[in-house]
């Protein structure tokens, strides 16, 4: 049998959902959940902790309890099935799988049938807010991740790449390092000793990871020699290297050659904390511009004068509609009070806490990859 394209690519993650952690964190809501409740989409990189933040803040037992869909169905793997986000018939909605998504899904302003609640009240983003999703959404830092490349270890990989370089191999335009290259990059031509092409390696064209890492490097349009999104009919899913073009077996010509971005959130909560099944494979982590993406702490390195580039930092957000202006952005108290859970641009929320944040949120956010922020709670808004 022939598997759709895009649940060929969460067939892996929904098999380790299954065979590997569970519990109340790694599902979607058992059923749909209350009219009155918080109900949150969650962007792929940000399911995870969406759902344990759903748990630990449920806990503190609040007026309005949190829920969380998921990107990915974690019982079928499946993307764009249907979810009734509240009980209500007029909730039933295609599930997002990107940030885009969501935010659209959010901008849409769906409500119950007695039009006493919206049907998705937030959305749990990895990126911020921009022009082109439209007025009347505001967004909550909390916390932040990086993107670097990964390599097969033990391949012919080199450990440091520079911006040009980066640009170049996605681009498959050699010139850009040197004008007497041409045609794919080598690995000799960035440091290397092998004379092998690199084989530069993207996610699916929804993915995230995709789309914040060609951004980040500069490229619109990527070169006909970059593996892009799918590999001998298998759809590649971001942040992940048990695909066939990542192994011996699946590309025998090509792996030892593979360059792929890499959430470093993602790979510290798969690897070091083990928050989530690790899909890795034989993928590692490596510096741009003399910088290292994890500290001696295996922690992503966000902060401090020996921090990874901050051209590849970014914020990780709460979307949700805004009940104030562009200038004085505001989270909405009617009709569900949201500020319990994420304040109202300080650090009164669950999230923030007024320590920047709470204690519990922290926990969860260094246990999933990512790091906490000192302006955690910050608004913007349109």
């Amino acid at each position: 049998m022939r598997i759709p394209r895009k649940l060929a690519s969460t067939t892996v993650l929904a098999a380790a959902l299954i065979l590997g952690t569970t519990g109340p964190a790694l599902a979607d809501p058992s059923s749909p959940p209350p009219v009155t409740s918080i109900v949150a989409l969650a962007a792929p990189d940000l399911q995870y902790l969406c759902g344990q933040f759903s748990v630990d803040y449920n806990a503190t037992n609040p007026p309005n309890p949190l829920y969380c869909w998921y990107a990915v169905n974690p019982t079928s793997g499946a993307i764009g099935d249907t979810i009734e986000t509240k009980n209500d018939p007029d909730c039933k909605i295609v599930r997002p799988d990107d940030s885009t998504a969501i935010i659209k899904q959010l901008q849409a302003r769906l409500k119950t049938s007695s039009g006493g609640a919206y049907c998705v009240d937030l959305g749990f983003v990895t990126r911020n807010i921009k022009s082109s999703d439209g007025a009347g959404i505001v967004s909550v830092l909390f916390a932040k991740d990086l993107t670097t490349y990964s390599i097969y270890n033990g391949g012919n990989g080199v450990t440091n790449l520079t911006d040009t370089d980066l640009a170049a191999i996605y681009e498959c335009n050699a010139s850009l390092i040197n004008s007497s290259y041409s045609g794919p990059v080598k690995w000799s031509e960035v440091g290397g000793t092998s004379t092998d092409a690199i084989e530069p390696v993207l996610p699916e064209s929804f993915s995230d990871t995709r789309s914040g890492w060609l951004a980040d490097i500069g490229v619109t349009t990527p070169g006909s020699c970059v593996v892009d999104g799918t590999y001998n009919g298998v759809a590649i899913a971001a942040n992940e290297g048990t695909n066939p073009v990542f192994t011996a077996a699946g590309n025998p010509s090509g792996y030892k050659d593979v360059l792929f971005p890499f959430s470093g959130g993602s790979y510290v909560s798969q690897v070091y904390t083990k928050a989530i099944p690790n899909t890795t494979g034989a993928l590692v982590l490596e510096e741009i511009d003399g910088k290292a993406p994890l500290t001696a702490a295996d922690v992503i390195n966000v902060t401090g004068t020996n921090a990874f580039p901050a051209t590849y930092i970014h914020g990780e957000y709460a979307v949700t509609l805004n009940a104030g202006t562009a200038t004085a952005p505001k989270v909405p108290v009617t009709p569900i009070d949201l500020t319990k859970l994420l304040g109202q641009g300080d650090k009164s929320g669950w999230i923030c806490g007024a320590s920047g944040t709470s204690t519990k949120a922290a926990t969860d956010i260094k246990e999933f990859g990512f790091a906490t922020t000192a302006n955690c709670g910050a608004l913007t808004g349109q």
